[in-house]
């Protein structure tokens, strides 16, 4: 609810602002509520599972993530890559995750007026969300690539092992 809360502050300063919510579960009827309880359902948008969301991850501005919970959220590393500046609330990894750049939007969990806020922020401001997007893509493409991301834990689990041949092995 909190990403349908922030929008009349974002949609009434940017115009033809849409929220759109890929996935689905238990709390779709709540939130499609809370959007109609604000007067906003027509632009708030859920089409619930999508095979292959990081094809439709390039169609967004900004990627909002607004979880109680997190830990590594590789939907995080999605958006990263498809060059997308990311406002979050401050779970898990997230804030380790973003470029360096990035970080003042990620926002205290419970803080819903910094969530609005940062996503207003980026809404409003084109070059802001190039520049961080781009930094967000630099950082995923150098850290996060999948062979980048095998040879680390070939490294880790050799390290822990004691076995230095571990890390070279395909």
């Amino acid at each position: 609810d909190r990403l349908v809360r922030a929008m009349p502050t974002i949609g009434a300063a940017v115009a033809g602002a849409h929220l759109l919510i890929v996935g689905d579960g238990p709390e779709r009827g709540a939130i499609m509520a809370e959007a109609e309880r604000l007067g906003i359902a027509d632009r708030v948008m859920m089409p619930g599972f999508l095979r292959d969301p990081a094809r439709y991850i390039r169609l967004f501005d900004i990627f909002a993530l607004s979880s109680d919970s997190e830990q590594y959220p590789i939907s995080l590393i999605e958006a990263m890559t498809s060059a997308l500046p990311v406002a979050s609330t401050d779970v898990g990894d997230v804030k380790n995750i973003v470029a360096r750049e990035n970080r003042p939007f990620i926002v205290p969990r419970a803080d819903e007026a910094a969530l609005a806020q940062a996503i207003s922020e980026l809404a409003h401001d084109a070059g802001l969300r190039e520049k961080l997007g781009s930094a967000n893509r630099n950082l995923a493409c150098a850290l996060y690539d999948e062979e980048t991301m095998f040879a680390r834990y070939r490294q880790l689990y050799g390290s822990a092992m004691k076995r230095a041949d571990f890390a070279r092995q395909s």
